[in-house]
């Protein structure tokens, strides 16, 4: 089903020319692309989504441990100068430019665990939530593997007890603008509990983090109410003061994405890049385009399993046609 399914998508994408993709967007400045072809952009993302939540984005050594009787694997990178330790966690909630902010950091050499790093993680998610292994022991394996900044794997209380590590809390404007842009993500949630994907063994695996980030984090233990727009914002209001009240002032950098390089690359000690205008991706009518495919796949699904047996049907027809031809001449 998982490769009928991606043949479907694909057929479709097909009608829409888009450039070779990477991981993150390559138009740092989406913000002033037309609507139309952010949207078109957003239904792009959704396919790289389909693709990487049906496992096919994911390491050897990750597949191995999803098999049942895999073991879970360091993963370390072979140059040892490329191993290293977690050294920034991006603490700000969805919706509040922390994809801008992971592009940025990228720009200034780091290795981040964030989206789209999700899939690729895998094996030490499960295995954490699992009690297999603790969250000092799962981030210095990230460490092995290269990563020195997470927004996925690390909350407040953790940073506060690690001194070694700096803290960014990305935000925005005012809590109801957040609570705006987040209402379009939320349904996210929604999306992954519906069928086929409910079926696929990475989503089944990432449920809890997802679960974690979308229903609690958000609402403050309240998950039942992760699309209550008043939750939302009373919980931006008192998780944002809580990290601030956890992590030490002279460890934790409050961002705006507004406000570019200089506040950012003067926490970190590094010099802001020459002709580098500061990114702003991930705008409002790409992530519309993104959740309207996905939804999309929650009705089409049933496709990958009709549309073989119908090409079949119409194979046996024509051949069984053209034999009674022959047949008759």
């Amino acid at each position: 089903m998982k490769c009928t399914t991606a043949i479907i998508v694909v057929a479709f994408l097909t009608l829409i020319d888009f450039p070779s993709s990477s991981a993150r967007p390559t138009n740092l400045q989406e913000q002033k692309q037309a609507d139309w072809k952010s949207v078109l952009k957003g239904v792009y993302v959704g396919f790289e989504t389909l693709v990487a939540l049906m496992g096919y984005d994911q390491d050897e050594e990750v597949n191995a441990y999803m098999n049942e009787g895999g073991d879970l694997t360091i993963g370390a990178m072979e140059n040892e100068e490329d191993q290293t330790t977690i050294q920034i966690v991006g603490l700000g909630l969805g919706r509040t430019g922390s994809t801008s902010l992971a592009i940025a950091l990228e720009i200034l050499k780091y290795t981040v665990i964030h989206d789209d790093e999700h899939t690729e993680i895998t094996d030490l998610l499960d295995a954490n939530e699992e009690d297999d292994i603790d969250d000092d022991y799962m981030h210095e394996i990230l460490g092995l593997r290269g990563y020195n900044a997470t927004f996925k794997t690390a909350g407040y209380n953790y940073v506060a007890e690690h001194p070694e590590i700096k803290a960014i809390l990305s935000i925005r404007d005012t809590p109801d603008k957040y609570v705006d842009s987040w209402l379009l993500a939320a349904p996210f949630m929604t999306i992954l509990e519906k069928r086929p994907f409910c079926w696929m063994s990475t989503v089944q695996l990432l449920i809890p983090s997802f679960e974690a980030e979308f229903k609690h984090e958000t609402t403050n233990g309240k998950p039942e109410d992760y699309l209550d727009r008043q939750t939302l914002r009373a919980n931006y209001v008192s998780y944002n003061r809580a990290v601030q009240e956890a992590v030490p002032a002279d460890r934790l950098l409050i961002f705006n994405a507004k406000q570019g390089w200089e506040p950012l690359c003067e926490f970190l000690g590094v010099s802001v890049p020459e002709g580098i205008t500061f990114p702003h991706v991930h705008t409002r009518a790409k992530l519309l385009g993104e959740m309207w495919f996905l939804e999309l796949i929650t009705w089409i699904w049933p496709l990958a399993g009709v549309l073989p047996l119908i090409c079949i049907i119409m194979i046996s027809t024509y051949y069984t046609s053209r034999a009674s031809l022959s047949q008759t001449m």
